[in-house]
């Protein structure tokens, strides 16, 4: 089974991929391009960043099946809901886990796992 890897990232710290996928499944991981903004500005260009990831490898938010959410702090959780409900798909809203978190980069105020299915149901 081929791997599909999209998203490299060579700069400061370990190099990585931001998504990766294999077989049906897919997955993307990343804290935000800009740590200078805004909890909402953060949240809403990794949701950006997912959406374009997932279509490199062949899936979407309709296809999503579970996210996974650290927060820098709790105290954000009531901001993030609506920026999540105005994200996902209002007919197939994905699993959601939330924890808090101590980020190795202390700028990131979130991190999100996105799991998808590839292809056609």
């Amino acid at each position: 089974m081929s791997i599909t890897k999209t998203g490299r990232i060579d700069g400061f710290g370990p190099k990585i991929f931001l998504g990766s996928a294999a077989g049906d499944l897919a997955s993307v991981c990343l804290t935000p391009p800009d740590r200078s903004a805004d909890f909402d500005a953060q949240t809403r260009d990794i949701f950006g960043v997912i959406d374009d990831l997932l279509a490199q490898m062949g899936s979407g938010r309709d296809h999503i099946v579970q996210v996974q959410l650290w927060l820098a702090d709790m105290a954000d959780w009531p901001s993030f809901v609506p920026i999540w409900n105005d994200w996902v798909d209002p007919d197939s809203p994905p699993g959601l886990s939330v924890v808090e978190m101590a980020a190795s980069r202390r700028d990131s105020l979130l991190e999100i796992r996105a799991w998808a299915i590839r292809g056609s149901d």
